[in-house]
This record gives structure tokens, sequence and C-alpha cells, in this order.
């Protein structure tokens, strides 16, 4: 069985605890701009309402290794019960953190931008990497080729899928308004950019059939330009925690 049936029950109890406060969308900052190195490693997290322990220690690692880092907070209302609402959202994500980007990049003269991202903050590497050249090298943990797919069918979002069902929406009526975001509809333009790419066999939450799906795009589209790593047992959650907290990819 996929730990990650575990720790969703968890992070259900966690919800019901600690309710988010229906508050105006916002998406929050920290700049950390470290003098040994001119590279720049941008975190874009998963949806959540704090920031985790694993992206602290993430952050912290970067840093430690001599490299600037940029790392922002999602809302978890970026998922909306408004499916409309949630492109938006995401279209505000893409050009905030792309003007960020450009910005700090003519301020402090970066010579390599690199772009760190788990879970559905896939999503939003994608949007801002495509076709643009200040990103060098991308780093996908556990990454879904289909948005509305994986929610659809993965265990964390199954609450949202029902409040989906209620207003009479269905799988195929929320790909066809999510068509934009799907990352599978926004790698077309990652010409000269390295890929890292993660997936586990036993993903439940963004389900492996899609992040298989988009390493065979990937793949397909840049065969000398990815490294997939692939388990069989981590799951999820722990494949992220692997990364962030352990490996040596991340850190080059």
């Amino acid at each position: 069985m996929s730990p990650d049936y575990f720790f969703n029950f968890l992070f259900n109890i966690s919800d019901l605890l600690n309710k988010e406060e229906n508050l105006k969308f916002h998406i929050s900052k920290i700049f950390l701009k470290n003098d040994k190195t001119s590279i720049l490693k941008v975190v874009i997290p998963s949806r959540g309402g704090g920031e985790s322990f694993v992206d602290k220690i993430l952050i912290n690692r970067l840093y430690k290794k001599g490299y600037s880092c940029l790392a922002y907070r999602i809302p978890g209302s970026v998922l909306s019960s408004d499916i409309n609402e949630t492109v938006r959202y995401f279209d505000l994500i893409k050009n905030q953190i792309k003007s960020d980007i450009s910005k700090l990049k003519n301020e402090h003269h970066f010579k390599r931008i690199d772009i760190v991202a788990a879970s559905m903050g896939v999503v939003s590497a994608c949007l801002i990497s495509n076709d643009n050249d200040d990103i060098n090298n991308l780093y996908f943990i556990v990454p879904g080729s289909n948005l509305a797919l994986s929610l659809w069918n993965g265990i964390r979002t199954q609450n949202l899928r029902n409040i989906y069902e209620q207003q009479n929406i269905n799988q195929e009526q929320l790909n066809s308004i999510w068509k934009v975001l799907a990352p599978k509809n926004n790698i077309n333009e990652l010409n000269n950019k390295n890929i890292f790419l993660s997936i586990s066999k036993q993903d439940k939450i963004i389900p492996y059939i899609f992040g298989k799906e988009l390493m065979i795009s990937i793949k397909n589209m840049y065969p000398d330009n990815i490294i997939v790593q692939e388990n069989n047992y981590l799951g999820h959650y722990l494949t992220v925690v692997k990364y962030y907290l352990f490996s040596r990819e991340l850190m080059r």
C-alpha cells in the first residue's frame, strides 16, 4: 500500500483542525541573497496555507550551498471552488514570479536561474518557464501532466471533486476549462533548459500515470536534456522529502 494513504489521513485531520481562513488570495515570498555564487534558485511549492518544514530545509540547504534563493508561499485557495478563479489565480502567480525573476536578474546579474517545483507547483513552473530565456534548469518533483485529471483522480483533492460535482461540473468540463494550465500543454518552448524529473509508481496524490505522461512528453521533445528518476515505493510525499532533505541533485 502506498504511504500516501497514511499521510493523506493525517492531512485530512489537520485540515479539520486548522481550516484556512477565507482571505483574499495573496502570494508571499522571501528572497535571500548569497554572494558566494551568481546562481538563483527559485522554489515554487505546492498549494498550502503555510510554509512546510521540507520547504524550509530545502531553502536552508540551497543557501548553505552558496545559492541565492527566491521562495514562494502559495495559498490553498489557488484551487478555488470557482474553477474560473483558479485559472485567474495561476495567471497571477505566473505574472508575479516572472516579473520577480526578471527584476532580480537585472538587479543582481544572476548568470543562472533554476526553478525547483514539487507537486502542483510544477503547473506554475511550466507556465513561467515556457518560452522564457531567463530560466536555465528545471527540477520537477512528483509532477503531473494534467491539473484537472490529477485533481479529479488524486486522493488528496476528492473534496474539491465533490464540490465541482455538486455544481454539475464533470471531469471533461474541468479538463476543458483548465486545459491552459496543464503542464503537458506548456512545455513546447523549453529549448536549451536542462530538466530533472522524479516520479513514484506509488503516487496517489498526483497519480503515477500523469507523472509518467509528462515524463514521456518531455523525453520525446527533449531527449538530450532530461534526467528521470523513478522509485517504486515512496509515493508522493516521501519522494518530496527525499529530494528536499537529502538529495544532491537539487544542489547542483
